[in-house]
């Protein structure tokens, strides 16, 4: 049953996403390109030898995803943690979910299903994540029925393709509306000519765990850069599983045994040309779950959860002479879930179906010369948003709702250099929903560099 339910969700895509990668990496491979010697990116100095003179001279890191334009850290209007991918490597990070539990003031739970993220000792359960957006290159990844971000091995994304994560402590909704509460979380992708051709990853571990990856990226003489990534994980799991809640022999004194599996295969491929820049990705991941939750039975392999996400984002981004800059873009995303659970044997189906379209569109542009402004709107079409649960076996519909939205919103935002080491950054933004009408996020922050050393923040 549970096979069948993700191959007619998957076989539509997942046949156009395979045969698009073989097509093209066919051609490639076939048809020759120019070939560049490889190289290694510089790591960064060992910052213990270098000296004062030295780590004076050290470049600030800049950031993006504050303002939604290129600033140093110390002038965003934000707490900004960054993580590299130097680091993600150093430290063999290997889910999202690592990634972020590394950082200041993030943690994260693990419930044999699900990494959950909490920030400053908040983690409301039953949030599925829903106070923080996550975006890919400013793609929004959150899905649009239960506005969940995925962080385990549920990520849309392997963790080998990023270049970066962008993490904004604190609210952000005056640029980026809902989910953006505790967090905004921006991932920025390598580009294909990191690459410069084919690269072939395998790795194994404990619990019979298995992952491989297949990529290829590239820049052409003619400005063409693309990169296309296929991923593939399985793993057993712990196989015998004590859960002290459960120590009786009615419910095999406790031990879970083969109830950890965990899959997926994951599809990115990332095409530019000049100002355009094509990007899509695709996930579907199954796990079991050995925990009975929810009152299931235990020990049962069958109690298990299947979820599965893609998008394609369009996007459009000029630089004029006249220092505006313009960004535009369409995508569409689609998601869906299922859930098989185990209640005395009567399996009860628990699914989602969640489809949108939309836009966005952003102008930048430094006026008088002390001025940063930044102004855009935003369209979402949630045209479907369906949840549906019933027992198989006698059958009984329990919850069949079919629901659609739509939300807008536009915002703006100008960073007023008052003196050389005095900023002020005001922002604003509205967001209007058919569900349940507007709401208003203004945003305040005045940045002082009294010495070069020193930086004083204060943020409303």
């Amino acid at each position: 049953m549970r096979t069948r339910n993700l191959k007619i969700f998957t076989s539509y895509w997942s046949g156009v996403w395979v045969a698009s990668l073989i097509l093209l990496l066919t051609f490639f491979l076939t048809a020759g390109w120019t070939e560049a010697s490889s190289s290694t990116n510089d790591l960064p100095p060992d910052l213990t030898d270098l000296s004062l003179e030295e780590l004076m001279e050290i470049e600030i890191p800049t950031v993006y995803s504050a303002s939604k334009y290129e600033q140093k850290i110390t002038q965003a209007p934000s707490s900004v943690s960054i993580v590299t991918a130097e680091e993600i490597k150093k430290y063999g990070y290997r889910t999202l979910a690592d990634i972020l539990r590394s950082i200041k003031s993030f943690y994260i739970s693990y419930d044999r299903n699900y990494s959950y993220l909490g920030v400053r000792g908040f983690s409301r359960p039953g949030d599925y994540n829903s106070r923080i957006l996550l975006l890919i290159d400013g793609h929004r990844i959150n899905e649009n029925v239960y506005d969940s971000m995925s962080i385990g091995t549920d990520f849309i994304l392997d963790v080998d393709l990023i270049e970066r994560v962008e993490v904004v402590r604190g609210p952000s909704s005056s640029l980026y509306g809902g989910n953006a509460f505790f967090a905004m979380i921006n991932i920025i992708t390598k580009r294909g000519q990191i690459f410069k051709g084919p690269e072939v990853s395998d790795e194994a571990g404990s619990f019979y765990t298995y992952r491989s990856r297949l990529t290829y990226g590239n820049l052409f003489q003619n400005g063409l850069e693309v990169l296309f990534s296929g991923s593939y994980y399985h793993s057993k799991g712990d196989q015998h599983l004590f859960f002290k809640e459960f120590d009786d022999p009615t419910t095999n004194n406790g031990i879970a045994e083969n109830c950890d599996s965990d899959q997926f295969y994951s599809l990115f491929s990332n095409a530019s040309f000049k100002d355009f820049n094509l990007q899509g990705a695709y996930i579907s991941r199954e796990k079991t779950i050995p925990t009975g939750s929810y009152g299931t039975d235990f020990n049962d392999p069958h109690n298990r959860t299947i979820d599965a996400q893609e998008y394609l984002d369009l996007k459009y981004e000029h630089r004029f002479d006249d220092q505006l800059e313009v960004m535009a873009r369409l995508y569409y995303d689609d998601y869906y879930y299922h859930g098989d659970y185990i209640y005395s044997s009567v399996v009860n189906k628990d699914l989602a179906w969640g489809k949108r379209v939309g836009g966005e569109l952003k102008l930048f542009k430094i006026l008088w010369r002390n001025h940063k402004v930044t102004l855009g709107g935003k369209y979402n079409d949630n045209f479907r948003q369906d949840q549906r649960n019933y027992d198989a076996e006698p059958y009984l519909l329990r919850l069949d709702a079919e629901n659609d939205s739509e939300n807008w919103g536009v915002y703006i935002q100008d960073e007023f250099s008052i003196l050389k080491n005095l900023i002020l950054n005001a922002g604003f933004r509205h967001d209007q929903y058919s569900t349940f009408g507007g709401t208003n996020n203004p945003r305040l922050a005045l940045i002082y560099n009294p010495f070069e050393k020193t930086i004083i923040k204060l943020l409303y």
